[in-house]
């Protein structure tokens, strides 16, 4: 049985450095907007997200269940490429980077 993802929360990712040259926050958001983009341009969904309006450092993807099996195995390949994208910036820099992820780590943090 598949275990899809229904949220996916991005919090407090910066200040690894000085602004403007923070690699964490850029790999980061890289990786979320070009989902996101991914998404709303590859398969005609627009994201339900949820952002800080002031100061970034917090979204929120709430990833709907569509009633096309086929685009939802597509949204959720996704969003679980979009996780194993930030498990791997968490394993590089764990120190500015954790996620809690029940699917690949069992509710582990990483």
């Amino acid at each position: 049985m598949r275990q899809d993802i229904s949220e996916i929360e991005i919090k407090g990712h910066a200040n690894a450095a000085e602004y403007g040259k923070d690699i964490v926050c850029s790999a980061v958001s890289a990786i979320t907007f070009g989902m996101l983009n991914a998404v709303h341009q590859n398969l005609g969904i627009v994201p339900d997200v949820e952002q800080a309006d002031q100061g970034g450092g917090f979204l929120r993807w709430r990833v709907h269940h569509v009633d096309d099996e086929t685009l939802q195995e597509k949204l959720q390949l996704l969003a679980e490429s979009m996780v194993i994208s930030f498990l791997a910036v968490a394993d590089q820099y764990g120190q500015y980077v954790t996620v809690i992820d029940t699917k690949y780590q069992g509710g582990a943090s990483r």
